[in-house]
């Protein structure tokens, strides 16, 4: 009775453990980061503003050769750039964004799994970010 209990146990265990691994899906550029760049990034971080010598708009262009080194190693956050001046206390002055609210920590750990999971954004179209311009009341 002890084994079949035993046996019971673990194959529940791998079973939920299955399970819970095909509930982690891919993280989605257009989804999910392309948005977050559009909001928070792009606004300093594009062809004419170009801050930190960082355009965030095309995959070619975030990816480019900089003397500060790469902003995105992919499949490696802690040594992403993009990531790590997320991670930064709000006080220093590296952290970003630099102005406005913080990137909420849900956001920057897709951005996180999006990078370990190989930073996949596509080009043309769907890899292109501009900046989302804030609606003005009047």
């Amino acid at each position: 009775m002890k084994i079949q209990y035993q046996i019971a146990l673990a194959t529940c265990l791998a079973i939920t453990s299955a399970l819970h691994a095909a509930g982690d899906s891919p993280v989605d550029f257009v989804k999910q980061i392309k948005p977050i760049l559009a909001a928070r990034c792009v606004e300093c971080h594009n062809s004419e503003t170009l801050l930190g010598e960082l355009n965030l708009q095309t995959r070619a262009l975030a990816f480019e050769k900089r003397k500060a080194g790469p902003v995105i190693v992919p499949k490696n956050a802690e040594k992403s750039m993009l990531y790590l001046v997320l991670t930064l206390p709000a006080r220093d002055t590296k952290a970003m964004p630099a102005t406005g609210h913080r990137i909420p920590k849900d956001e920057i750990s897709t951005i996180r799994q999006w990078i370990d999971e190989g930073a996949n954004w596509p080009e043309g179209e769907d890899g292109a970010v501009t900046l989302k311009h804030k609606n003005s009341a009047r």
